[in-house]
This record gives structure tokens, sequence and C-alpha cells, in this order.
């Protein structure tokens, strides 16, 4: 495994420390606590030399800068590399406009496992998925990358039918953009003392989630995908013993959720609104669906941020470089 920085937004100084050791600290707070070191074959912000090493890409960042990697790393793909999408929101379609070669994607909705820098110190482990269900483009590769995947993660042996139904299933786009909406107040006042997955999500707030749900699974029915709501999904990710009640899964996996956010200008909004919600609607109105809920969700959260959300939505539109989409332009495009 190499690994490769391709900006200076965050944790420069963290990347300059384990660059310069050619290792990193994991603590795995599911293993008790159990320390050890990563030695990667390089660390480095060479993506000449990282692309090249790789038979599997695996593009980490977060979905807003798609387009960035995407054309950095172009001049240097070769054919023949698996390239993942973490997470995707159909990404791969923009990929695939810089991208001249014979390369396979994977799109995932998540991580397969949860872990955060902390203190420029160490990465910290607090959740293993049981199980983690990709896409993959084009569809008829889709067992054959699976079975790549699954060697480098052990729940990764799980198939989603194509990359929209990863993007619909990506749990950020519900619960990110909810779950800090209702919870502005609270974010500012807490002064860095707030647990969204703990705090955020009373009765009345899943009741918005299960509306949200109601119209996405009218767009996964539209393309052939069963219908299946966020709860159901979050406890069969997250859960090993699927006899257990959805709810009481998801406050388990709350309970050990990370701290934050800590201000309302963050990647919950600032991704997944734009990324997310601007994808399903753009969707949603190709087919008539009612997508009420999911703007006005956009409209609140360009206010709170003196945004205009909108206007940096990733549509369908764009990503098909089309103005006029239909169903079978959609069709043709996830199952390629």
């Amino acid at each position: 495994m190499g690994l490769l920085k391709t900006s200076h937004a965050v944790n420069d100084h963290y990347f300059e420390k384990i660059s310069k050791a050619g290792e990193y600290d994991v603590v795995d707070e599911t293993d008790g606590g159990k320390r050890f070191v990563a030695k990667p074959c390089f660390i480095t912000r060479d993506t000449a030399k990282a692309v090249d090493f790789a038979d599997i890409i695996m593009v980490m960042t977060t979905t807003l800068q798609h387009e960035q990697i995407a054309q950095l790393i172009a001049p240097y793909v070769k054919d023949g590399q698996i390239i993942v999408l973490c997470p995707g929101y159909m990404g791969s379609l923009i990929f695939k406009k810089y991208i001249n070669k014979n390369v396979v994607y994977s799109e995932w909705e998540t991580t397969a496992y949860n872990g955060r820098i902390m203190n420029d110190s160490f990465v910290r482990i607090t959740f293993y998925n049981p199980r983690n269900a990709v896409s993959v483009r084009p569809v008829n590769k889709a067992k054959e990358v699976l079975a790549s995947l699954s060697q480098l993660f052990e729940n990764t042996q799980y198939l989603r039918k194509h990359i929209l139904e990863s993007a619909l299933h990506n749990p950020n786009m519900i619960v990110h953009p909810i779950g800090l909406l209702f919870s502005a107040a609270r974010i500012e006042h807490s002064g860095g003392e707030f647990y969204m997955y703990k705090e955020a999500f009373t009765p009345s707030v899943v009741n918005v989630i299960q509306a949200f749900d109601e119209r996405k699974n009218e767009i996964l029915k539209a393309f052939g995908c069963e219908p299946l709501n966020y709860f159901d999904a979050a406890k069969w990710r997250n859960e090993v013993d699927l006899s257990k009640d959805a709810m009481e899964v998801f406050h388990s996996f709350g309970e050990s959720s990370n701290k934050g956010p800590s201000r309302i200008d963050h990647r919950y909004i600032n991704e997944d609104v734009p990324m997310g919600l601007g994808l399903y609607i753009s969707i949603g109105k190709v087919l008539g669906v009612d997508t009420s809920i999911q703007e006005a969700i956009m409209t609140l959260a360009s206010a709170l941020l003196r945004k205009d959300l909108k206007s940096q939505a990733r549509t369908i539109q764009y990503l098909l470089g089309k103005e006029e989409v239909t169903k079978e332009d959609i069709d043709k495009a996830i199952m390629e």
C-alpha cells in the first residue's frame, strides 16, 4: 500500500510528520485500544509515483474534489487499474470524462471502517462495518472487482446493482444534512461539545428521515432496486446480529461515534447537500418523484451558510453532459 496526499487543505502538519517517519500510529478502539504501527510502502505527494505503483487506486477525498482528482491522476492512469471512489455519489461519471483508459470503477456508499486523525498524533479506529456493499461500473466486471476488493477488506463481499443504488444508500446524504440542520443552535452553543449521532436524532427528527426515505425508495424501485429504509440499511451495514431492532442498532452506533461537528460550515452540509441531495433532486425530477423535502433541506442549509448550494449541485444533467436527461439515459449510464 502507498499513501498519496493530493492537497494542502487539511492535516498538512500530520502528513509532514508521518512522511518523514515513513509510518503512523493506529489505535483500534474496537480491539480494546490496541496500538500498532502502519508502514505503507511510501507516503508521498508524487502523483505519478503513486498512480504508477497501484493496481487499485482508492480515492478517499470528499466528493467535492472528484473533478480535481480526476484531472490530477488522468495522465498517469494505466489500462487494467481499478479506481475506487469512497464515497461515490456517481463520481465515476466524472472520472470517465478525463480518463481515456480501460479501467474499472467501484463506488462505495461509506467506508469499510470509521477512522479519524487525532491531535496530529495517531489514527483512531472506532468502528468496523460487518458488511460493506459496493457497486461496479461497468456492471459486467462486478464479480471480478469484488473478488479483488474482498481480499483487502474482509467485510467487502456484497454488491449493489449499480452506482445509482450506492449513491442513494450513502447514509451521509440523509443523516448529515438533517442532523446538522436540526441541531444548528445546539452546535453553535455547545462550543465543540456536541455528538451528533448521540444527540440529534430524537423521535421527531427520525420522522423527517422516514419521510425522506419514502421518496428515496420510489427512486430505488424505478431503477430495479429493492426498497430499503435508512435504519434497516444502517443495521445491515453496522450490526452482526440482524435479528436486533434497527433503532437499537442505530443508537448503539451513536454511542461509539466521534464528537462533532463543531461548526455549521462543515462538510456535512458543504459536501452532502450539493453532491448528495443535488444529485438526488435532479434524478427525482427526471422521474417525476416528489423532492420537496430534499429541496427544503437544501434551501434551509443554503440559508444557514449564506451560500447558494443549489448552484453547486452535482446534477445528473452535469454528469451526463446533457441539458435534457431521460430515465433511459440514466439507465444506460449506470449499467455500462
